[in-house]
């Protein structure tokens, strides 16, 4: 139980570190684009935490999972070279901790208590990848054209697939909750991610 709580996330947080740190060099946009995107984050989490015998085991994994990725991540930079502020990693620290740990909890749950906590489970992590795909949309300024060869609008897409296909494949029952609360989850995304966008900026001196 004590390896499988805390050397799956591990392996799973530096190997989505390796990923986000090494995919600015991959030449494919909408690859590149992942590299730098939430949804692999929440994804990861929520796997994480499916892999673990209970919900709140799930949930210290999920954010495990995330912080092991922040620092394979600033160590890829390292490695190669780069700098970095100190208040990034501070940032991004504590905003994996509380995501990780909700997504992982959420993966938990679904595992375990499916009847009570599966479909809520299931909004949060499609709703949270529908709020990036949004969020991506309204800094795009979609409405006044769409441009298929734009990094974020593949990014986006690939947001409103990976949605589509969680829903799908993990959703077995209660799908009028799902339906209600996956509208209201995105949102929340969309204002966390514009937080955090804001927070970062200020992260960086403004």
């Amino acid at each position: 139980m004590a390896i499988r709580a805390v050397l799956v996330p591990m392996v799973l947080g530096a190997l989505l570190g390796l990923f986000s740190a090494r995919g600015d060099g991959v030449h494919v946009m909408v690859v590149n684009g992942l590299a730098n995107a939430a949804s692999p984050w929440i994804v990861v989490a929520f796997a994480a935490g499916t892999l673990q015998g209970s919900a709140r085991v799930g949930g210290l994994a999920g954010a495990l999972a995330l912080l092991v990725a922040v620092l394979t991540y600033y160590i890829g930079f390292l490695v190669g070279g780069a700098t970095f502020l100190l208040p990034f990693v501070a940032v991004w620290a504590v905003a994996a901790a509380l995501a990780g740990g909700l997504c992982g909890l959420a993966g938990g749950a679904w595992r375990h208590d499916r009847p009570r906590w599966g479909a809520p489970a299931v909004a949060l992590v499609g709703g949270l990848l529908l709020g990036e795909a949004a969020h991506r949309l309204i800094l795009l300024q979609v409405w006044t054209g769409i441009e298929w060869d734009r990094t974020s609008m593949q990014v986006a897409v690939a947001d409103v697939v990976g949605a589509v296909l969680a829903v799908a494949l993990l959703s077995r029952d209660r799908w009028g909750t799902v339906g209600a609360l996956l509208p209201l989850v995105a949102l929340a995304g969309v204002g966390l991610l514009a937080g955090g966008d804001a927070l970062l900026g200020f992260a960086a001196g403004g």
